[in-house]
């Protein structure tokens, strides 16, 4: 099988304007936030997204103006508040949004995982989501149908979502693409099997015979998956299990500068733009801030301090 090893940049140039997305991680956990990054420092133009938890993905990709669509369940920061700029990108007209619940968007993933017409379940049928469209006809994503088996029953069945690139950050892969993550995975393999192209960045790029030592910690096959990238901290100021914390104060200083579109704006230039490249980013915040961040190898997490 092919070495699936390549550069950031190389990753970045499978990501054209136009292109729908998909990102892994949920909440303030594992993100792809250094590939992101470093596409918006590239810059790109009308951006989709299709997500489910992906909140600061969809929030520096709206802040930057780089998205233009976006097929979502809930985008919101926990401990925090809402999504800011994504929020304010809908309300006047510059993000169109198709909305969902959790389980009927990635219900949407799994029809596209499948290449299947439709996926059937039970729950949406009768709400607002089903009767109300945004950028697509209510019709054109969920419809209640008779069962085929004759027995009386009603069935909602949505349809399919295949995003052109989904982006995910893990813990470690070997050169085949074969990506391992410890703690909750959130929707990471619904995702990639949906996507046309899978790119995946990681911690520590390790041979194949340390993946075969724990296969059920593989999330995804090397079949799954098209590029590898190794990216230290490329989930930062987001956390990866085992790895790092996130950077709750780094992450508290993007919440309180985009409560202004001209302060946030300026914070887009002087943090993600600016950096030369992934190195400078992670230069620009200081190894010691990083390091502090490194969870206990045993544990998984960093313990809180207690106070003497």
């Amino acid at each position: 099988m092919a070495d699936k090893r390549v550069s950031l940049d190389e990753a970045l140039a499978l990501v054209p304007d136009g292109a729908t997305l998909t990102a892994g991680g949920f909440a303030h956990s594992h993100q792809p936030m250094g590939f992101f990054r470093a596409l918006i420092a590239e810059g790109r133009s009308d951006l989709s997204l299709m997500g489910v938890a992906e909140c600061w993905v969809a929030e520096w990709l709206a802040a930057a103006g780089m998205l233009r669509k976006a097929w979502f369940s809930n985008f919101m920061f926990e401990g925090f508040g809402r999504c800011r700029r994504f929020s304010e990108g809908i309300e006047n007209g510059t993000i169109a949004a198709e909305d969902h619940s959790h389980f009927g968007m990635i219900m949407r993933l799994v029809a596209g995982a499948e290449r299947l017409p439709f996926m059937p379940m039970l729950s949406q049928g009768g709400t607002d989501i089903a009767l109300l469209g945004g950028f697509e006809q209510p019709e054109d994503k969920i419809r209640v149908i008779d069962s085929p088996f004759g027995d009386g029953q009603r069935v909602t069945v949505t349809s399919p979502l295949v995003p052109d690139v989904a982006v995910i950050h893990a813990a470690r892969a070997d050169r085949l693409g074969n990506v391992q993550l410890g703690g909750a995975s959130a929707v990471i393999e619904e995702q990639a099997a949906a996507a046309r192209t899978v790119i995946v960045t990681v911690e520590k790029i390790v041979e194949t015979d340390e993946i075969r030592r724990t296969p059920e910690a593989t999330l995804l096959s090397a079949l799954t998956v098209d590029a590898v990238v190794h990216l230290p901290f490329g989930a930062w100021p987001t956390g990866v299990y085992g790895y790092h914390d996130p950077d709750m104060d780094f992450l508290s200083n993007y919440y309180a500068a985009s409560r202004d579109a001209g302060a946030c704006s300026d914070w887009v230039d002087r943090h993600l733009r600016a950096p030369a490249d992934h190195w400078a980013w992670l230069d620009a915040a200081g190894m010691a801030r990083l390091l502090a961040l490194r969870t206990d190898p045993v544990l998984g997490y960093r313990p809180a301090e207690v106070p003497a």
